[in-house]
């Protein structure tokens, strides 16, 4: 498939739609996306200038295609869409299109009676909306048999892909696609970035399966409109995927939960799971929707596959990066547990800041940084006040703990009901693991990534909450403080009291003294606390006496001298 071909069936597309050929800037357009060349360089090789390029001929164009193609094209995705719907056959279909051309003007002398006429349902059977370009794929063999087998051998209703940002679900689900598209009559692919609610996007969908259905239904119909949805999904076999984000979630609450107005969300994949049809809906999400959790099994129509990161596979992520110290390669995959866009950002850090050397990056300590926490400043906006604060308490422990052990550790009142809800929802954002050893369940922190970007947030919390006190003097500000011990002085393990004195204690102390700029400014403020401390009750004073002095003997002062002993 040459740029030749494309160009040509392309023309002969546009012209079989609107009765002209292509524009001379629309095949300079096409011809620079085709070789991925950026507008910039488009505009070095011809006569039309960058903004007219940019801003007026290559959106006009896509908007074009994305017509008379039946799907969302932009520069980005224009190649990999039109390798995966035509592949080889652009010289059959630009012959088939010139065919209908001729027929249509009325020359009919000389027209090959063998090539096919209908290419319309080929075209339109498909809509890819935004699928992301995937250039590159690793591993995931199981997987992908795995997801071949329930869509196609055991038709499944509704599955659930889910795990971590950057895990590669989105990667793994085009794949998995690209495999099993021919087993259904449509493909539709959709993006719910711009957080559609149910009733549009069935409207928009029941519009594609059914162009002469005409929506008549409003938002209070959406049990109706559900229903003549799932009538479709059973005349047809339809493969339909919502690859989904957080912004239909509802924030600071346990996971499953979705924002005021979504709720129809769930309403539609229960009805999907439990009604008979003839389809499939692929969910793609950081969390399992508790509608999923609650109709999944081994021999049901619904299911989920929760993925984990890459194993050796991941070794292809550095070659190509042209990373040294391959005897390295496997711890970098184990600190990240082989997340694939964690990886690929690390690895780039390291070509570019460590000359490629993997040996020089590990001796940082250092893992979360950059794109990495944003991805996880993301995920930990939407969990509950008391995920965070389970988060907080696995970071510290630095290994895992038991439910009991996490029950003694929070100070504040909570229902054992509650402590179990959230630790499940925390599974279910894949954030947390859990063990069975010998008779007792214990957790801890999905990655050291994870760990990572929980040990900054406390130490960035609480020197918040001694800066802003310096400014109030309001004792109510530090909550974090008396809410988390920092160090366990009771700990019996000195390795632990070690880890914890170098991961959390000297971090806020650096901090502080970084935002102060005066040790002994700093010792001020944490001994005023500690007056304001006197008289309170346990609960109000909580760990904040035992942090502070930790805090003042890293600072090396003798607190034998202070006046509140």
């Amino acid at each position: 498939m040459n740029l030749e071909e494309v160009t040509k069936t392309i023309d002969n597309v546009v012209f079989a739609n609107t009765g002209r050929h292509l524009r001379d800037v629309e095949a300079v357009v096409l011809k620079g996306a085709w070789q991925a060349k950026t507008y910039e360089q488009i505009a070095e090789t011809c006569e039309y200038s960058l903004n007219y390029i940019k801003q007026v001929a290559a959106p006009k164009f896509w908007k074009l295609l994305s017509e008379v193609l039946g799907e969302n094209i932009s520069k980005t995705n224009f190649r990999f869409i039109i390798e995966r719907q035509w592949g080889g056959q652009t010289e059959k279909i630009s012959s088939s299109l010139e065919l209908q051309n001729s027929l249509s003007a009325g020359n009919i002398n000389n027209i090959d009676a063998s090539l096919p006429l209908e290419i319309s349902n080929e075209l339109k059977s498909q809509d890819w909306g935004e699928v992301p370009e995937i250039n590159t794929f690793y591993g995931r063999t199981q997987e992908l048999a795995m997801l071949k087998k329930w869509l196609v051998n055991d038709s499944c209703r509704l599955v659930a892909v889910v795990g971590m940002g950057g895990i590669g679900k989105t990667t793994l689900c085009v794949h998995s696609i690209h495999q099993t598209q021919d087993e259904f009559e449509f493909v539709i692919w959709r993006d719910l970035r711009s957080a559609p609610s149910v009733s549009k996007l069935l409207a928009e969908l029941t519009q594609f399966l059914s162009p002469q259905s005409k929506n008549y239904f409003t938002e209070e119909d959406i049990d109706a409109q559900i229903s003549d949805f799932i009538g479709l999904l059973r005349q047809h076999r339809c493969l339909i995927v919502l690859d989904t984000t957080t912004v239909i979630q509802q924030s600071s609450h346990f996971a499953g939960h979705y924002r005021e107005g979504y709720q129809t969300y769930g309403k539609l994949l229960k009805r999907l799971g439990q009604e008979s049809h003839r389809s499939c809906l692929m969910w793609i999400a950081r969390e399992k929707p508790r509608e999923i959790v609650l109709m999944e099994g081994e021999n049901r129509p619904v299911r989920s596959l929760y993925l984990k990161g890459l194993n050796s596979q991941a070794k292809e992520i550095f070659q190509e990066k042209n990373l040294l110290d391959p005897n390295s390669w496997e711890d970098l995959i184990q600190l990240y547990r082989g997340n694939p866009l964690a990886l690929k950002i690390v690895a780039s850090t390291i070509q570019e800041l460590f000359g490629g050397k993997v040996s020089a990056f590990l001796k940082q300590e250092t893992i979360v940084f950059g794109e990495l926490n944003d991805i996880l400043d993301e995920q930990f906006e939407c969990i509950s006040a008391l995920e965070q604060e389970i988060l907080y308490w696995l970071a510290i422990e630095c290994q895992p703990i038991s439910l009991s052990q996490l029950r003694a550790d929070i100070l504040a009142p909570v229902a054992q009901s509650e402590l179990i809800e959230g630790l499940e929802s925390l599974l279910r954002r894949s954030l947390i693991e859990r063990t069975v050893a010998q008779e007792e369940v214990i957790f801890s922190l999905q990655q050291p990534v994870v760990s990572q970007y929980v040990i900054n947030q406390i130490c960035e919390r609480i020197c918040t909450e001694i800066q802003e006190f310096s400014k109030n003097h309001k004792i109510e500000k530090i909550e974090l403080l008396k809410t988390l011990v920092l160090v366990k002085k009771t700990q019996d393990n000195e390795a632990i009291q070690d880890m914890q004195t170098r991961l959390i204690l000297k971090p806020i102390k650096n901090q502080l003294c970084k935002i102060l700029r005066d040790e002994s400014l700093i010792s001020e403020q944490l001994t005023k606390i500690l007056s304001l401390l006197q008289g309170k009750t346990a609960l109000v004073v909580g760990y904040a006496k035992s942090n502070i002095e930790s805090l003042l003997l890293e600072l090396k002062l003798d607190l034998g001298d202070l006046s509140y002993r």
